[in-house]
C-alpha cells in the first residue's frame, strides 16, 4: 500500500490532489482527515491506496467492530445529495467531544465540499433549516442500519464552525445581560446540537447556569443567574 499526506485550502482539494498523485479513484483509497482546516489553517489529509481485497477485508473488519458507521453515514449522505441533484464531495471525520454532562461523546462529522456555492447555500437553507433536516435524515437512516442512534453532524463549507462561533458569542453576550439584570433570559428555539453548544459555552461560567425548556422544535435554552 502507498500512503501520502497532502495539505490544501479545503479537505476536498487536498483529497483531489492526493488522488491525482496516486493515480487512483475515490473508491480505491482509504482517506483519513488529519486536520479539517479553517479560515486560518489548511486542511491536511492522509490518503492510502488499497487493492480491492484489502479494502473489502478492512471494511468488513471495520463494520464488525462498529467503526464502519462513518462510512455508512457518508454513503447515505452521498445518496441523499444525488437525489437532491447536488454535486458535493463528502468526507467523514470522527472526533470525541465532551457531552452535556461532561462524559466523552463520539461524533461523526460529514464535511460536504462543492464548487457550486448556490447549491451549497440551498443545502444549508435559511438559518441552517435544510441542513438540520438532512442531518436528521442521515441519523435516522444510519440508525436503521446499525440499530442505534448515531451522533452524526452534517457540515457544509464549515458552516457549522461559523455557526458555533456565532452561538458561543451570543451565549456570552446574553450571559452578561443576565448578570447585569439578575433575571433569566430565554434564547430563540434551537435544535439539540445548537442548544448543546450554548450549554457547553456557559458551563465554565460560575455566575450563570443553563437549562432547556419547551418541547420539540420550540425547545429553547434559558440562562439563569447563579443562585447565591
Amino acid at each position: 500500500m502507498k500512503s501520502i499526506e497532502i495539505s490544501a485550502r479545503t479537505v476536498a482539494e487536498a483529497i483531489q490532489l492526493a488522488l491525482a498523485q496516486l493515480g487512483k479513484d475515490r473508491d480505491e483509497v482509504a482517506i483519513e482527515v488529519l486536520e479539517a482546516g479553517s479560515d486560518e489553517e489548511e486542511a491536511l489529509v492522509r490518503v492510502t491506496s488499497v487493492d480491492d481485497e484489502e479494502e473489502a477485508e478492512a471494511e468488513s473488519a471495520s463494520t464488525a467492530s462498529g467503526s464502519g458507521v462513518d462510512q455508512i453515514a457518508r454513503r447515505i449522505l452521498e445518496d441523499i445529495l444525488e437525489r437532491m441533484d447536488i454535486h458535493g464531495y463528502v468526507t467523514a471525520v470522527r472526533s470525541t467531544v465532551p457531552g452535556q454532562r461532561g462524559e466523552p461523546e463520539e461524533t461523526i462529522t460529514l464535511h460536504v465540499e462543492g464548487a457550486d456555492e448556490e447549491a451549497m447555500g440551498l443545502l444549508i437553507g435559511r438559518r441552517g433549516e435544510t441542513l438540520r433536516s438532512v442531518q436528521f435524515m442521515v441519523n435516522l437512516l444510519v440508525s436503521r442500519k446499525v440499530q442505534k442512534w448515531p451522533q452524526v453532524v452534517v457540515d457544509v463549507g464549515n458552516y457549522r464552525q461559523r455557526r458555533q462561533e456565532s452561538l458561543e458569542g451570543l451565549a456570552r453576550r446574553m450571559a452578561e445581560r443576565v448578570r447585569q439584570s439578575g433575571r433569566p433570559l430565554t434564547l430563540e428555539p434551537m435544535g439539540a446540537y445548537e442548544r448543546r453548544i450554548v450549554h457547553l459555552a456557559l458551563r465554565p461560567d460560575p455566575t450563570v447556569y443553563t437549562e432547556s425548556s419547551g418541547e420539540g422544535e420550540s425547545r429553547k435554552v434559558v440562562i439563569y443567574p447563579a443562585k447565591q
